[in-house]
């Protein structure tokens, strides 16, 4: 079971966390250029990132790379890596562990961005959402523990049974599925955004290259004609499904 951890030059917040780590995969190129030829080969791809948002709000994210429609300015359209729901839920709640007493907002992200192409499951973890909190020290430290530890988790496999559940709806930072992660209550996969309107090329990557037990709608957050599809495409896999 090979974890590959990525850093870049590029990223002032990348090589604040990568200082934390003994074996680093240091890139000389911005995350985002990436693509499967540029890394070695893993079974987990571990991306040390920055945030930016508009708000500039404090923030230590966790989010899976992939483009779910054909709107993307880079990698590949209608593609997505494959990924771990306990990895992705472990770090997230990890992270918000050891980030007590520091005034950051612990969130999922939904899915978005490049890479696309990993072969290996990817996750990025970051910290926003301005220069100030990339170069944060306590912030770098904090991300390096929490990925050390759930790297850790999962090599011995010491986590309990839950659902592994995708989500739909609700917006960027996906409120809904992010409670209910930290409330201990599922192992969130794919997160995707109410608008992205994404069809069935995607929605059989999505059973294909990650475990799924039952999705998760944000029944509010979610349009009504993509509801449906979503709800008849998995009922046709044998997937159930549940409104939040």
């Amino acid at each position: 079971m090979k974890f590959l951890i990525v850093a870049s030059t590029k990223d002032l917040a990348s090589m604040n966390m990568a200082k934390h780590f003994d074996n680093v995969f240091i890139v000389e190129k911005e995350l985002l250029d990436l693509t499967q030829d540029d890394l070695e080969k893993a079974d987990f791809y571990i991306f040390l990132s920055k945030h930016r948002s508009l708000a500039n709000k404090p923030s230590l994210t966790v989010h899976v790379p992939g483009n779910l429609t054909e709107d993307c300015e880079r990698g590949n359209p209608k593609e997505i890596c494959p990924c771990s729901p306990e990895l992705n839920t472990i770090l997230l709640n990890k992270i918000k562990e050891k980030s007590l007493g520091l005034s950051y907002e612990v969130c999922f992200e939904v899915v978005h961005h490049t890479p696309t192409d990993l072969k290996g499951k990817a996750v990025f973890v970051e910290i926003g959402s301005s220069e100030k909190e990339w170069r944060d020290e306590k912030a770098g430290e904090v991300m390096a523990k929490a990925v050390k530890e759930a790297i850790e988790i999962i090599k011995n496999k010491d986590y309990e049974e839950k659902e592994r559940v995708i989500g739909f709806g609700g917006g960027h930072y996906a409120p809904k599925f992010t409670k209910l992660a930290l409330e201990g209550k599922y192992y969130f996969g794919y997160l995707v955004h109410k608008y992205a309107q994404v069809d069935e090329d995607v929605l059989n990557q999505m059973v294909e290259k990650s475990e799924v037990d039952k999705i998760l709608i944000d029944w509010k957050g979610c349009r009504g004609e993509d509801k449906r599809r979503y709800i008849n495409f998995f009922e046709s896999l044998g997937v159930p499904w549940e409104k939040i």
